[in-house]
């Protein structure tokens, strides 16, 4: 990776978090609040700490532009967040790899980390998912273009304020399911995995019950352990799939959420008992 790329991942760490909040809350020179870190760093032995070790074994941490950063200033002294992503190959990325070569495997990872960068709101630029990936900044703007012309939206931090903050992917995939689609029509179309799909069915089902139990979306969100954004999408999805042409597939997810549901209760109730 080039020199300015490389400069611009490595601005986006906690030591540049913590000078520009020294800088900003508390107007502090530069060179003071360089030399401030560098104590903390030595006191402290932060220079140790690396959050990535306390993710999963399959998940990278990794701090990113926030998405509620606007476009304009320098980017270290743009908001940045922390985010959880998947790194690690899975059994179906080798099955994708076989199929698709390594360019699909590529671009498959990139939609997966850079909606759940957004997920978590942050995003992610192309030197990021190059230094991830390990490949130039050239290769993931070529992959880009490639998803962009099979109408995939990639929210990188460059392409976020084009697309705008619309539909998840998840609720995308939601949506092809209660159109009758099977697994493997998503799964192409969305390039996501059949178990990253009955993921998100599952958790659908989830919102789904917790809203025939007269939840709030905010309960609704805290329970599943979603954002409210995804418990709105999600509620709005099932008010525009509640019809007669579309009941089969509603019903069938929340039999089978009921039925976990209650196989989770009873395996709770034998463990206190």
């Amino acid at each position: 990776m080039p020199k300015t790329e490389l400069k611009r991942v490595k601005t986006k760490t906690l030591d540049s978090q913590f000078e520009q909040k020294l800088q900003t809350d508390y107007e502090l020179p530069p060179k003071v609040t360089k030399a401030i870190v560098a104590d903390a760093n030595e006191i402290y032995r932060l220079e140790h700490h690396d959050p990535s070790k306390s993710a999963a074994k399959n998940k990278i941490v990794r701090t990113v532009i926030a998405k509620k950063a606007k476009h304009g200033p320098k980017l270290e002294k743009l908001p940045k967040v922390q985010v959880t992503l998947t790194r690690e190959i899975t059994k179906e990325d080798k099955n994708l790899y076989r199929e698709e070569g390594k360019p699909g495997l590529r671009q498959t990872k990139i939609l997966r980390m850079t909606n759940e960068a957004l997920e978590q709101d942050g995003l992610l630029t192309q030197e990021d998912l190059a230094d991830i990936l390990e490949v130039s900044t050239r290769t993931i703007r070529r992959d880009i273009t490639a998803l962009k012309d099979k109408d995939f939206d990639v929210p990188t931090r460059g392409a976020y304020q084009d697309i705008g903050p619309g539909k998840s992917h998840k609720t995308k995939i939601i949506e092809l399911y209660l159109e009758y689609n099977t697994y493997s029509e998503i799964k192409r179309k969305t390039k996501h995995s059949t178990q990253a799909v009955r993921r998100y069915l599952k958790e659908f089902g989830r919102v789904l019950l917790s809203l025939k139990n007269n939840l709030t979306l905010k309960e609704t969100a805290h329970i599943v352990g979603i954002s409210d954004k995804l418990a709105r999408e999600y509620s709005e999805l099932y008010l525009k799939y509640n019809t007669a042409e579309n009941q089969e597939r509603i019903a069938d997810i929340v039999k089978r959420s009921r039925r976990k549901a209650s196989a989770k209760a009873e395996a709770k109730k034998g463990v206190q008992n």
